[in-house]
């Protein structure tokens, strides 16, 4: 996945290793919407979140949504037994494979397969959790920071922590650490259900824009 542009403009080149993070980012964004899809197909009912309660990206109707980093403020409070976000070491993969798995309802294996050590090695690619004060992983998050700009993909919170607001720091916390890197935009695709999340974190629907993808 590479920067979003509006859809008259023309495909972007990418150095090698930009064009290698941005395959190993969208592999991971569809490894999630495929899961969920196939799920549907199997006739499992669909349960709908509520409102502003989930805080991932996936799903199945797609929605390429941008914010601006500048003067950016925090949207609410730090729930009370938060004690840290922080990136995670390529040696725990399989701690994201399993925050991000239980999010999506999943099995962890498939997010592994995407979310290998190799991936999470890759300086342009950051995964994320929020870690209570007794060393609980509950919620989780990527981004690839290319070209000034951040794609945030797969945030989410455990099914029994959701609505506390573990996904909404830990998503401030990302785009924090981007703006300080020097990205300007941030950019996702969200599912209907998590629209609300995202636009009460500064994120607005674009429409007649695309994705440009490496090739």
């Amino acid at each position: 996945m590479s920067a979003p542009g509006r859809a008259s403009e023309g495909p972007m080149q990418h150095e090698n290793s930009t064009e290698s993070s941005a395959r190993a980012f969208q592999a991971a964004v569809e490894m999630l919407a495929a899961s969920r899809r196939r799920g549907h197909l199997r006739g499992r009912a669909r349960v709908r979140p509520a409102e502003g309660r989930l805080g991932l990206t996936g799903g199945d109707e797609q929605h390429l949504m941008t914010a601006g980093l500048q003067r950016r403020a925090s949207t609410g409070s730090v729930p009370a037994d938060l004690a840290l976000i922080r990136r995670l070491a390529s040696d725990e993969h399989d701690t994201f494979a399993r925050v991000v798995g239980r999010a999506f309802g999943v099995p962890d294996e498939a997010v592994a397969r995407v979310w290998t050590a190799d991936v999470l090695a890759n300086p342009l690619i950051g995964t994320y959790v929020a870690e209570t004060t007794s060393g609980l992983v509950v919620a989780a998050g990527a981004g690839l920071l290319t070209q000034n700009q951040l794609g945030l993909a797969n945030v989410g919170t455990l099914p029994e922590y959701r609505g506390q607001g573990y996904a909404r720091v830990l998503t401030e916390a990302v785009l924090r650490r981007a703006k300080a890197a020097g990205a300007h935009t941030a950019y996702l695709h969200a599912s209907d259900d998590t629209v609300p999340f995202f636009e009460r974190l500064g994120f607005v629907a674009r429409t007649g824009w695309t994705m440009l993808r490496a090739a």
